[in-house]
């Protein structure tokens, strides 16, 4: 290793070392920081390239938390069409806002380099801390955040095992709750549609349909292969995964949806085809929507205290900034709200309850 090679270690890098390694002057980098849309593509990939291989964070951050305080909390979200994770936004910023905090955010679309860029630049802004909610790719940011470790910063609905505070639900259990719901009504034959489960992006997904199993497996309920359907989350997708699962003629009574999106689809599509819910097939979904409540027949689904998230969030980071928030849990509890579109095999519908996490 040589001289300089020894030294880039020992030192933070500079911008003008990100620019020299990508070729680049130093203003396009600053603008690819600041600016992404404004930079070519390759440009762009070229730049991030040397920001990641460099370890480079901007000054900005460090000088604030060193010299004063700028009263802004950074949020890099990801999958910002979610309703999910506007929630997580809304928690968010109604807790930082009492302390006196303004936040940001930044809204990528996820491709394994905006969202880094994305936390570049608001480290660039000197916010006192971070929240970054979606992500999955937790390694690579986690290790950007640790060369600032006095810089506060949360996962939200991370994994925990990729490193960083993490701050969600137990999503395996989650699928238990779904699940032990379908068996408590007798049913031993369920159909799936779900999202897809494979790839970093997919972490909530993937555990929740690993609690589904192992629940089906513990009481004895079949998940019929021809009856699961993996697709993206909207109604059309919902109806059109109820009729595929239908034309299999799998016999099944009973359908567990990853989200209320497809649910409401699933529904919109056996109802078309003259079959009944929840006398013919209960409907089971995830989230609990605003909307959920209000469709016909109302849905049963597993509620997911969505704007807590945020809000455990905010107080995390706020107690790590010195703020008095008192006790709190960062792993949170899910609850079952029994409606109308599940019932007894045969048809029988249950009485409409709450029921919690470990009931």
């Amino acid at each position: 290793m040589n001289k300089n090679a020894q030294t880039s270690v020992a030192k933070p890098a500079s911008l003008a070392d990100v620019a020299t390694m990508a070729g680049v002057s130093t203003g396009t980098v600053s603008r690819t920081l600041s600016r992404p849309e404004m930079i070519s593509e390759e440009t762009r990939d070229r730049v991030m390239l040397a920001v990641r291989q460099l370890g480079y964070v901007v000054n900005g951050a460090a000088r604030t938390l060193a010299m004063r305080r700028s009263h802004t909390i950074g949020a890099v979200i990801l999958k910002f069409g979610s309703s999910n994770f506007a929630q997580v936004v809304e928690g968010l910023e109604s807790e930082v806002a009492k302390k006196g905090y303004t936040l940001l955010l930044s809204a990528p679309v996820p491709d394994g380099k905006t969202e880094f860029a994305a936390l570049a630049a608001m480290l660039a802004r000197g916010v006192d801390a971070i929240a970054l909610l979606g992500f999955e790719g937790l390694e690579e940011a986690s290790g950007i955040l640790s060369r600032y470790p006095a810089l506060p910063h949360a996962h939200l609905w991370g994994n925990p095992q990729s490193g960083g505070h993490c701050i969600g639900l137990d999503e395996a259990h989650n699928g238990h709750i779904a699940l032990d719901h379908v068996a408590d009504l007798g049913h031993r034959e369920i159909g799936l549609i779900w999202g897809q489960v494979l790839g970093p992006l997919r972490y909530r997904s993937r555990h929740r349909m690993q609690g589904v199993k192992a629940a089906a497996k513990k009481r004895g309920v079949r998940i019929i292969n021809a009856a699961c359907v993996h697709t993206e989350h909207g109604f059309e997708q919902g109806r059109t995964a109820a009729e595929q699962i239908l034309a299999a003629h799998t016999g099944v009574t009973a359908l567990l949806c990853a989200s209320d999106y497809l649910a409401v689809g699933a529904i919109r599509g056996l109802q078309q085809n003259g079959v009944r819910v929840p006398e013919d097939i209960s409907v089971v979904s995830f989230n609990d929507n605003d909307f959920s409540a209000y469709m016909n027949p109302p849905l049963t689904t597993v509620h997911l205290p969505i704007r807590e998230v945020g809000m455990k969030a905010a107080h995390y980071l706020l107690s790590s900034l010195g703020e008095d928030m008192g006790e709190d849990a960062y792993v949170l509890e899910a609850s079952l709200k029994v409606r109308g579109s599940s019932a007894a095999e045969g048809g029988e519908k249950p009485a409409a309850r709450s029921k919690k996490r470990g009931a």
